[in-house]
């Protein structure tokens, strides 16, 4: 088939499909459920103490308002429980986040999604990484293991600490999307990446697509570059350099997105909007099973994309046209099983 003719019939596919070839869409509902676990561990200075429970309860707030996280979604750890009446919260020790992740053992499901929020001050040693609670530390490798409780579909930890990076090092892995305030162990400076994060996550900051959603991708970049903007506004050398890490390699991304290794799991990852609430139901396992088949022609999707320069024209189009036609049928059966009585 000549190029043009190809082209053409892969506009008609997308167009029909509603899949963009600059930003395969997401699905636009989930069969699962979504939780957060924030965790704002010990401040010292009375600031600091004061910065991470408005930091924290702020993303508290902000995922229960405009996300519609329920309370049963919900788990605020903090260094003092008792700032705020009206919010539920647990002290930030290891024994109340053992205690949540049991929970959340008894609680999850496969298809569910699970947010780990991390704020405060962070180390790192040749021991590892670790957050600064109260008594015994977290560490990245003890919140690995916390994490074997729970089962779930995609697992996301943003750490906005201090010393933040090794984390990528331990937590990466499949399915899992890591993000770190800081690129090194060495940047061990206070951090203002959770200021700008928690104003990530309003639609009105980082929906650059329009699409009524938040994507991780989008939360991100939004915040790297608030974080970058906060430093040149007060004419101070950045302490601080966000990184992403979702593609399983242990390596984290300055900019993640197109032409980088990690930004595609991102990009489907959205907040909120698009979760049911707990009560609903998991769907049909044909749905179920249609949902995954999507997911993974979506990706196949923006890994095709990745490698296009290292692709002849005719092979890039010819394998991007196969997998939107997939695509297409795909979205289609699912869109009639959704159209069933």
């Amino acid at each position: 088939m000549p190029m043009i003719h190809r082209l053409y019939m892969i506009c008609f596919i997308m167009l029909g499909s509603n899949a963009l070839v600059g930003a395969v869409q997401p699905l636009q509902s989930s069969t699962g459920v979504q939780y957060a676990v924030i965790i704002a561990g010990i401040g010292g200075e009375p600031q600091y103490v004061d910065q991470n429970w408005q930091w924290s309860s702020g993303i508290y707030e902000v995922l229960k308002e405009e996300h519609k996280f329920t309370e049963n979604q919900l788990f605020l750890l903090v260094e003092n429980p008792d700032m705020d009446p009206a919010i539920p919260a647990r002290k930030s020790t290891l024994e109340e986040i053992q205690n949540t992740f049991d929970l959340l053992g008894q609680r999850m499901q496969s298809e569910d999604d699970l947010f780990i929020i991390l704020i405060g001050h962070g180390s790192a040693t040749g021991r590892g990484a670790k957050l600064n609670i109260s008594g015994p530390d977290l560490s990245a490798s003890a919140l690995n293991t916390l994490l074997d409780k729970v089962k779930s579909r995609y697992l996301v930890i943003v750490n906005g600490a201090s010393s933040s990076a090794p984390f990528i090092n331990t937590l990466s892995g499949p399915n899992r999307a890591i993000i770190t305030a800081t690129k090194s162990g060495g940047e061990r400076l206070a951090t203002v990446f959770s200021a700008h994060f928690m104003a990530a996550l309003s639609m009105f900051n980082s929906d650059l697509d329009k699409d009524g959603q938040v994507s991780l991708l989008e939360t991100f970049n939004y915040t790297r570059l608030k974080t970058a903007e906060w430093y040149e506004e007060q004419g101070r050398l950045a302490t601080e350099h966000p990184l992403l890490d979702d593609n399983g390699d242990q390596s984290g991304s300055r900019e993640p997105g197109d032409k980088a290794p990690d930004g595609a799991l991102a990009r489907r990852i959205r907040f909120g909007r698009q979760a049911p609430i707990a009560v609903q139901s998991e769907g049909t396992g044909e749905a179920i099973a249609l949902r995954k088949k999507i997911e993974t022609l979506q990706e196949q999707i923006n890994t095709l994309r990745r490698e296009k320069d290292t692709l002849t024209p005719e092979t890039y189009s010819g394998r991007l046209e196969e997998l939107l036609i997939q695509l297409a049928q795909a979205n289609r059966e699912r869109k009639a099983i959704q159209e069933e009585p």
